[in-house]
């Protein structure tokens, strides 16, 4: 590495509210079309990864978006979207009691 470069830290943007952010503070919704979908917080599944904020406002946003025809729609999931939205909740359930757990514990 050349002194005085930083290196490049990938960003990539919210598909809920379209913040920009570095990809160690989004969820990454791991799949493809007629495949599956599913959260992939490690970021190490293969398959097109779709960005999320880890704010529950967003998290609650997107999961009741992609229950419905229009929303699993945009990115060819089908009856996928619902299974997702109940992954995606899932996850976020189990995030915050995680984080509740850290900060009592």
């Amino acid at each position: 590495m050349t002194p005085g470069v930083t290196p490049h830290s990938p960003e990539r943007t919210c598909v809920q509210c379209g913040r920009t952010a570095g990809k160690p503070s989004l969820l990454r919704i791991a799949g493809r079309p007629g495949s599956g979908w599913e959260p992939d917080p490690e970021s190490r599944k293969p398959g097109r990864g779709i960005y999320l904020c880890r704010a529950a406002e967003c998290v609650g946003k997107f999961a009741g978006r992609i229950r419905t025809a229009k929303g699993a729609a945009r990115w060819k999931m089908g009856v996928e979207g619902s299974l997702l939205a109940d992954k995606v909740s899932a996850w976020w359930a189990a995030e915050s009691e995680r984080n509740a757990g850290g900060v009592d514990g």
